[in-house]
């Protein structure tokens, strides 16, 4: 599994025309850094939950931030194909995406959708829309913003936590059932669509794990995160990330640097699956790049919960040691490092982890 991440990364590398190998490692020229950032949003409005929520006001100064700051706003299909084809990115790009399809989207957005014509992705639950349609966007509304720019995609039929397995379920049963909530969530989008739609799929929670991210590229899929980060030439196109631009990530002071930054060329990372073992307290987090010329290895900063971690390296790889034990449910680690060739830039890279309780369950 890890050769063939590899080998995959690599070819994408020779395809972008962009590596060379010195002395058996890889290098990778300055020039071949872009990358997409892709903003996530939930909530528009002031009277749902902060942490998942902008309001209008905000979001609005958003999209007026990446207009006058002359960023790219492109939509995720389009990111695919040139990323596929080793187009080159706009030197400024970004991405917006809304999970959910929450009602409030349609009634304080819509105005703004309108305003600035912007390509975005509402990831919707069909499922969810049919049980409580007084919460969420109908298709007739969501028909209504495709003219302002939006992309209907999949967020499954239910959003629920896909990597669990239930009691007494096989790992057969388990994948059939994923499958279904992924294919049938498609089928009621593109019917209700009335033409079949880029097959774009957003993780509930986040949460997914190698053999989810199997099912999904077999399929023709490509996948979306909540893991922070860039989206470049060899991040894996079911594990891409974004960045939260709700609750107090909604302050440009911070934002601003986050749509800045740029992809850490990662070739692979232990462990491969975001979910551990409810006994694994403590894992050792490796990561291992081509060797890229435009950082210092000695600049590269690691934090968890609120703790600076410090890298140990060994060639192109390094590791990290958690100084804590993980807490049940959701966590990640971030790390940066500063451009040397773009003043005031980052490298940017999130490792989620889920450490599940003794049932195997975890808070939403």
């Amino acid at each position: 599994m890890l050769d063939k991440i590899i080998g995959k990364a690599i070819a994408k590398m020779r395809l972008f025309g962009c590596v060379m190998v010195v002395s058996g490692m890889l290098v990778i020229p300055l020039a071949a850094h872009a990358g997409v950032a892709i903003l996530q949003y939930h909530h528009i409005g002031d009277d749902t939950p902060r942490v998942t929520s902008v309001t209008a006001a905000e979001l609005q100064q958003h999209l007026e931030y990446l207009l006058e700051h002359d960023f790219t706003v492109l939509d995720l299909s389009t990111i695919s194909t040139m990323l596929a084809e080793g187009k080159a990115l706009p030197p400024r790009a970004a991405a917006i995406t809304i999970d959910d399809g929450w009602r409030n989207v349609y009634d304080n957005g819509k105005a703004l959708f309108a305003k600035y014509q912007l390509p975005f992705t509402i990831f919707v639950n069909p499922k969810l829309m049919r049980e409580a349609p007084h919460l969420y966007m109908s298709w007739e509304q969501l028909r209504e913003l495709q003219q302002y720019g939006a992309v209907i995609a999949n967020h499954s039929q239910s959003h629920e936590h896909m990597t669990r397995r239930l009691p007494g379920e096989t790992e057969a049963q388990w994948q059939q059932r994923q499958l279904n909530e992924i294919l049938a969530a498609q089928q009621d989008i593109d019917t209700a669509l009335g033409s079949p739609q880029p097959r774009l799929f957003a993780y509930p929670y986040g949460e997914f794990d190698p053999t989810l991210q199997q099912l999904l590229e077999q399929h023709d899929f490509i996948a979306f995160g909540q893991h922070s980060g860039v989206w470049g030439p060899l991040t894996p196109t079911t594990a891409i990330p974004r960045f939260p631009a709700a609750g107090q990530y909604a302050n440009l002071t911070t934002l601003a640097t986050k749509l800045l930054s740029l992809p850490l060329p990662v070739l692979s990372a232990q462990p491969q699956s975001m979910i551990v073992a409810h006994e694994q307290l403590r894992p050792t987090i490796t990561v291992n790049l081509a060797n890229l010329e435009d950082f210092r290895s000695s600049q590269l900063n690691c934090f968890y919960a609120g703790e600076v971690l410090v890298p140990q390296w060994q060639q192109q790889s390094f590791s990290l040691t958690l100084p804590v034990d993980l807490p049940i449910g959701r966590s990640r680690v971030n790390c940066t490092v500063p451009s040397r060739s773009q003043a005031g830039r980052f490298y940017w890279y999130s490792q989620p982890l889920v450490r599940p309780d003794a049932q195997g369950s975890w808070p939403d």
